[in-house]
């Protein structure tokens, strides 16, 4: 075995691929991939020293096979682009006695290299015909994308198997921690519970795209508003990447946060986009945001948290959410209203605490865990700030943070145990 496929099996272990199941939307990419090229079939293929492993196909025959027949194994590593274009595999070298050519299975092949964040590249996304057809450069550029996006899923994947790991050792390492195991679990939840806006994203754009591009065969309609979803998805993945990364950093530090000063317009601008697939008819109006001081994923996860529930619970007639914003005395508050029920005066300091909710949202029949707000109070008093609910203009709820202009709190411990 050379330095290479040691390289590849030792990342895919830390990938966790093979004996566990793979991120859900790989399956919206390998569909995606089949009807934007116009091919046949589209696969992941994650390649081990010993055997081929499909783990998304967009025919659904995922499973091992054999090494030696495989042509991802063939190619990979022979192009300094990581792209791979094989009009007619039965005279080229490389793959013309594959068992898969010489069946008649796959006479044109092309595929994209995914490559880790290490620069390993641990598999392909491939698509295949039976026939020859011409891959053109604009069907290249689309793979290259879509491969892109399966390995910022699969690198997601990646620091989730980590956080859970972490937890465990963390939960068991002593009395200590193990007393602490309610704050672990809810830490765990708030993971899962954060990464759910922008896997919506990703999963929302990959669906409209498959939408966009299954004309039977006739060319794109809208190659503007297929690159557009694209780069909506990728997006959506990175975000989520980032998200888990960042959350896994608080938890490792103790609560340690990179406070630098954040475009607060441009973080709800990114949380509504994530969290478009359950916008609905909600009416979301934007007013002039002032920046403020914090860590960008973990106030990015309160604004996330916020804007959901404010769009669970406004009016179903005509749901409104409003975010405002002003800065007095170094400190800056953020409002989201909605005209909803409202939270009682009683429940206002209750809704904070894990696993509640108020008297009045549990009466619309809105499902929910109570982890958002539990998870917001932990973010936002790590920064040294305060939140709250009172009463929106009109009726409704004005949920509301505030973080101080100038602090130091990069090196305080965070609420999260």
């Amino acid at each position: 075995m050379g330095v290479a496929e040691r390289m590849r099996d030792a990342e895919i272990a830390a990938l966790d691929l093979v004996d566990n199941h793979p991120p859900g939307v790989l399956d919206h990419l390998v569909r995606t991939a089949a009807l934007v090229t116009g091919a046949a079939g589209a696969r992941i293929n994650v390649l081990t020293s010993s055997a081929q492993h499909t783990i998304a196909d967009s025919n659904g025959a995922v499973g091992r096979s054999d090494i030696e027949a495989s042509l991802c194994a063939r190619v990979i590593g022979t192009s300094p682009t990581g792209r791979h274009v094989v009009p007619d595999a039965t005279v080229d070298p490389r793959l013309r006695d594959s068992e898969w050519v010489t069946s008649g299975a796959v006479t044109t092949y092309a595929s994209t290299e995914l490559v880790s964040s290490h620069g390993v590249a641990v598999g392909t996304l491939c698509i295949f015909a039976p026939q020859p057809v011409e891959v053109a450069e604009s069907t290249m550029l689309a793979l290259q994308e879509l491969g892109a996006a399966a390995m910022e899923a699969l690198e997601t994947h990646r620091r989730d198997v980590d956080m859970q790991r972490l937890l465990s050792e963390l939960a068991g390492g002593s009395r200590e921690l193990r007393r602490s195991n309610e704050h672990l679990a809810a830490f765990a939840g708030q993971v899962s519970h954060d990464v759910q806006g922008p896997l919506a994203a990703v999963q929302m754009s990959l669906q409209l795209l498959e939408e966009e591009v299954a004309t039977d065969g006739e060319p794109v309609q809208d190659p503007d508003a297929v690159a557009m979803l694209m780069r909506r998805a990728m997006s959506g993945a990175q975000r989520m990447r980032a998200t888990v990364a960042g959350l896994m950093d608080f938890a490792v530090l103790g609560g340690r946060l990179e406070v630098a000063r954040l475009d607060t317009g441009v973080l709800v601008e990114e949380v509504l986009q994530d969290l478009s697939a359950r916008r609905g008819r909600t009416e979301v109006v934007v007013e002039d945001l002032p920046p403020v001081h914090g860590d960008g994923v973990q106030v990015r996860a309160v604004l996330q948290n916020l804007l959901a529930n404010a769009m669970k619970y406004a009016v179903a007639e005509r749901p409104v959410v409003r975010v405002s914003g002003r800065t007095v005395d170094g400190v800056t508050r953020v409002s989201i209203t909605d005209n909803g029920p409202g939270v009682p005066v009683a429940q206002r300091s209750r809704v904070f605490d894990l696993m509640v909710r108020g008297d009045g949202v549990s009466q619309t029949g809105v499902e929910g865990l109570g982890i958002g707000l539990a998870t917001c109070r932990r973010v936002v008093e790590s920064h040294g700030g305060r939140i709250g609910v009172g009463e929106a203009p009109g009726g409704g709820a004005d949920f509301w943070f505030e973080l101080p202009d100038q602090t130091d709190q990069a090196d305080q411990p965070g609420a999260v145990a």
